[in-house]
C-alpha cells in the first residue's frame, strides 16, 4: 500500500472538488483523510490518499496536470513513507481553545508560540476577521500527564500582553 499527501490551492469556483476526486476515482486512490475550505477567495484542498498501485510522487502529480491546468491550481504530492503513516501517537487530552479580541499582529504566533512550549499539538487551527473581532478556534492535543491547570498562569499572561480573551475546555471523546 502507497500513501501521499496531496495539497491544491487556487480560486475558489465550484467544481475544484469534483475534478480533483474524479482523477482520484480514475486511478482508483481512496481517500483516507480529508480537509478542504475556502480561505477569502482562495480554496484549499488537504487529502491523505492510498493506492496499491506502484506510482511514484512524480507520477500521480502528472496525473492532474490537465486539471491544475484547467482550475489553475498549484497541487503537491508527497509519499509518506509507511512507518510514518502507520505511527499512532500517544495523546493525552484534548482541548478546544478560542481566542478572540482585536485584530492585531502576533496573536497567531503567541499563542502557537505558547502551546508548543509545552509541547501541545495543535490538530486544528482556524482563524477569521471581521471589522470588529479576530477569532482564532484550535483543537489542540495536550501530551499524556498535562493538564489545563499547568498553562493557566501562561494563558492568563497571553490575555493581559495581548489584551485577548482564551477559553480552553477540554473534549470529552468516546471510545469506539
Amino acid at each position: 500500500m502507497k500513501h501521499f499527501v496531496l495539497t491544491a490551492v487556487g480560486e475558489d469556483r465550484p467544481g475544484i472538488v469534483a475534478d480533483l476526486t474524479k482523477v482520484l476515482y480514475r486511478e482508483g486512490f481512496n481517500i483516507e483523510d480529508s480537509a478542504m475550505t475556502r480561505l477569502n477567495n482562495e480554496f484549499a484542498v488537504m487529502l491523505i490518499v492510498t493506492t496499491e498501485k506502484e506510482i511514484t510522487e512524480q507520477e500521480l502529480k502528472n496525473r492532474f496536470d490537465e486539471t491544475a491546468k484547467k482550475r489553475n491550481l498549484l497541487i503537491n504530492i508527497r509519499e509518506i513513507p509507511e512507518n510514518i503513516y502507520t505511527q499512532k501517537k500517544e495523546t493525552g487530552d484534548i482541548y478546544n481553545i478560542v481566542v478572540y479580541g482585536a485584530d492585531k499582529p502576533g496573536i497567531v504566533y503567541k499563542v502557537a508560540k505558547l502551546l508548543s512550549d509545552k509541547g501541545i499539538n495543535i490538530a486544528d487551527l482556524r482563524t477569521e476577521k471581521s471589522p470588529d473581532l479576530y477569532v482564532l478556534i484550535s483543537q489542540v492535543e495536550f501530551p499524556a500527564g498535562l493538564k489545563e491547570e499547568d498553562i493557566l498562569d501562561e494563558i492568563e499572561k497571553l490575555k493581559q500582553e495581548l489584551s485577548i480573551d482564551i477559553s480552553i475546555e477540554k473534549v470529552e471523546s468516546v471510545e469506539m
